[in-house]
């Protein structure tokens, strides 16, 4: 029986983007942010947090594989 990861950086990513775009979207319609210009601005902390999340998930790995 194969078991899931408990940590995915992909997976949490992906769900931090989608709640991060569906909030802005929401101000957007809302007249609150100027959606363009947000996701210009800000796209690259998407990468910085999955570049993060894939280190902590590598120190994840490397601690639990010296363990016995």
């Amino acid at each position: 029986m194969s078991r899931r990861p408990a940590f995915s950086p992909e997976g949490l990513t992906l769900g931090f983007g989608l709640i991060a775009i569906g909030v802005l979207w929401t101000l957007s319609n809302l007249g609150q942010v100027d959606l363009l210009y947000t996701l210009r601005v800000w796209w690259p902390l998407a990468l910085i947090l999955w570049g993060g999340l894939e280190l902590v998930d590598l120190a994840i790995r490397r601690s639990s594989s010296r363990e016995p």
